[in-house]
């Protein structure tokens, strides 16, 4: 059985994702070795115009099989079109499909930050360019809309900085739900290049039903 290749890109959160799973030794996503193997490409700062993310993020010498896209949240400003936002976006993943040749991109839900770290409404356009997001990928083949659970009820999961996960050697439940998040996409989307993987692998401490979560969020964004 052919392995998976699957490339994570984005900003900030990307990048921290990579220092995680490299200290904690789940840097392949904990994913099982012999099925998928993971890459990230993670910026900080990164933005939808900037040179380098067209001539240096989406510039692949092997073309991988899975991308996974966390972007948008850092060209929010206080006159963004989240329409036009999340149009962008999409345009992003149209040309991974068509342009590169990568046969699942799945585009990551944006991500809310406490008001003080950020401009006015910017979690107001975050909803909204979600909401775009979501609709706009539903008729496309091959991209997908990826909504992380969790994230959504208060700001317990950002760190001091108002904008980043938290993640410390004391607490990094949020990083790793943003992991299990990113892994049960991957899982779930990547079915439709090779026969469904009956047992995913089980993170340690992970319940059933979150082992499970990737099942419902297929229903909830049918």
């Amino acid at each position: 059985m052919r392995i998976l290749n699957v490339c994570v890109i984005g900003h900030s959160h990307i990048r921290r994702l990579r220092d995680y799973g490299m200290q904690t030794e789940t840097d392949n996503l904990n994913l099982d070795s012999e099925v998928f193997k993971v890459s990230f490409r993670g910026k900080g700062g990164l933005r939808l115009n900037k040179r380098v993310f067209r001539s240096e993020i989406l510039h692949f010498d092997s073309i991988p099989d899975v991308v996974f896209l966390q972007i948008g949240e850092n060209d929010i400003c206080e006159n963004t079109n989240s329409e036009k936002l999340a149009r962008d976006i999409i345009s992003v993943g149209q040309y991974l499909r068509d342009g590169v040749g990568v046969k699942v991109v799945i585009i990551g839900q944006l991500i809310r930050r406490m008001q003080f770290a950020t401009c006015q409404n910017f979690n107001v356009f975050v909803v909204q360019t979600n909401e775009h997001l979501k609709r706009f990928a539903e008729p496309l083949g091959g991209i997908y809309f990826w909504g992380h659970r969790g994230f959504w009820k208060d700001f317990h999961y950002l760190g001091p900085d108002g904008v980043h996960l938290l993640c410390t050697p004391a607490e990094d439940q949020p990083m790793r739900k943003f992991r299990r998040s990113i892994r049960n996409a991957v899982i779930l989307h990547s079915k439709v290049l090779r026969p469904p993987l009956c047992h995913p692998k089980r993170e340690p401490g992970e319940m059933m039903w979150q082992l499970e979560d990737y099942h419902q969020q297929h229903h909830q964004l049918k």
